[in-house]
């Protein structure tokens, strides 16, 4: 699903990324961690090309981003949803609009959106709020509205970086539940964190970066 060979990117003559070799296979839940700086947020970028590597080969769906034409990038990035931590959603548009933006810009028809979109706010307990604009919600409903958003058009692959930063440790649980609970209908996770307590709440595969470079990959004890 995800393959990275020998990668290496830095910034202004600054290493964020060295050397790293890394297989994610289709399906699986992977938690990305690491102190700030380790180089998580420029790993998830280089996925959906949002940088390009100096080095190495990085392989999605036995795709090479590498040589991948500018004009295919959006191609690849309607196959995957992103979560960020700092929510990115629109202040004027409603919950409705918000989600349903996904699935307009990827001409899917308006019946058909207008059904998957309110079956996926129903998914992630936000059925009642589709007419409400994002800033009356809560720092919890407003992170629930990005994995709606997120998962709308059925993602191959869910890249979160710090979904739960502003969030309390009950509402981060809940994030963490709504992932697995995409990651069973076969979506492929990534999501980097630098909170053990989500990774130590499930068993599930951790990588750990320390200066760009990967010094752990396993499954930790719980």
């Amino acid at each position: 699903m995800i393959e990275f060979f020998h990668v290496s990117k830095s910034f202004n003559g600054r290493p964020a990324l060295q050397d790293v070799s890394l297989t994610i296979e289709k399906g699986e839940f992977v938690f990305l961690t690491g102190s700030s700086g380790a180089g998580k947020t420029t790993l998830l970028r280089l996925i959906f090309c949002g940088d390009v590597p100096d080095e190495g080969q990085i392989l999605v769906n036995g795709r090479n981003l590498v040589h991948l034409k500018k004009s295919a990038v959006p191609l690849l990035r309607r196959t995957m949803g992103f979560v960020f931590q700092d929510f990115r959603l629109l202040p004027k548009k409603t919950v409705f609009e918000n989600v349903a933006l996904a699935l307009k810009v990827g001409g899917v028809p308006e019946g058909v959106l207008r059904v998957k979109t309110a079956e996926t706010l129903g998914a992630v307990g936000l059925g009642h709020t589709v007419n409400a604009l994002p800033l009356t919600l809560s720092a919890g409903e407003q992170q629930r509205v990005c994995l709606a958003r997120a998962i709308v058009n059925d993602p191959q692959v869910l890249l979160a970086d710090e979904p739960t930063g502003n969030l309390d440790a009950e509402l981060s649980g809940e994030i963490l539940d709504l992932m697995k609970a995409v990651n069973a209908r076969g979506t492929t996770v990534l999501l980097a964190t630098h909170n053990r307590d989500l990774w130590r709440r499930v068993r599930r595969r951790v990588v750990r970066l320390e200066q760009g470079r990967v010094v752990e990959d396993g499954c930790p004890e719980v």
